[in-house]
């Protein structure tokens, strides 16, 4: 921009500076010329200047040229990025919505049936045959065991769903995306009657993801209000192998 104002300025000053020298331009006044060697220096300077200034409005033309490209991008970029904030702005309200829809729905049930469903499974019973990274991921997030859900909690002491799954294959040495479909789009698809212990299961709308841990068991960060666990299969209709 200061680039662009500079090779302005300059442009208009000398437009202007060569009307005061010569109102009918430096070539008419050439032509009054009476002397030869005058005719032919001046000829020279007017040609001279000419290119100069040639060279001068083509280098502002250049700097025009790229400056309102620049502002093109830069518009383009300003859409995008509205885009993006609606996307957001939306994920956001189904999120809200489909929390609300869960909270009404345990308002519902009895007492008894709301306290088995907001006490957290800690106990797995069996030891899990894993190995590998696997065993370093499933190891990561048992130590979680009973730390609260928080949205958007990726540790040390309250995880999400896609956070717990995020942190606990880093500490086995993978890196994995943040959110749960970008999560299921990094890993190798298999179907639910191939599971191994390490694998990740996902919700079909992608709403959900946690890690098999074997005998129909998976560890995972559930929902506002409880806590990681285990849990069964339940829901989970897509998987997917790391690595």
């Amino acid at each position: 921009m200061v680039g662009y104002r500079a090779q302005r300025d300059a442009l208009s000053s000398a437009i202007v500076q060569q009307h005061m020298d010569a109102p009918l331009g430096p070539t008419v006044n050439l032509l009054g010329s009476r002397d030869p060697e005058e005719f032919l220096d001046g000829l020279g300077a007017v040609q001279a200047l000419n290119s100069t200034r040639a060279d001068a409005l083509e280098s502002f033309g250049r700097t025009a040229k790229q400056l309102k490209n620049r502002k093109a991008q830069l518009e383009d970029r300003q859409k995008s990025l509205k885009k993006d904030q609606k996307d957001v702005a939306k994920k956001k309200r189904e999120i809200r919505k489909k929390y609300q829809a869960a909270k009404a729905e345990l308002g519902l049930l009895s007492a008894a049936d709301q306290a088995a469903f907001t006490t957290s499974d800690l106990n797995l019973g069996f030891e899990v045959d894993a190995s590998g990274r696997a065993a370093r991921a499933i190891q990561f997030a048992q130590a979680q065991l009973g730390d609260p859900y928080v949205y958007g909690g990726t540790g040390p002491n309250s995880w999400d769903c896609s956070g717990l799954v995020m942190k606990a294959y880093a500490a086995a040495g993978v890196s994995l995306p943040r959110v749960v479909g970008p999560q299921y789009s990094a890993t190798r698809h298999i179907s639910m009657g191939a599971l191994q212990p390490g694998d990740l299961v996902f919700y079909g709308d992608m709403s959900h993801v946690g890690i098999y841990v074997g005998h129909g068991k998976v560890i995972h960060a559930p929902h506002p209000g409880r806590s990681v666990e285990y849990t069964g299969l339940g829901g989970f209709s897509k998987a997917g192998r790391v690595g």
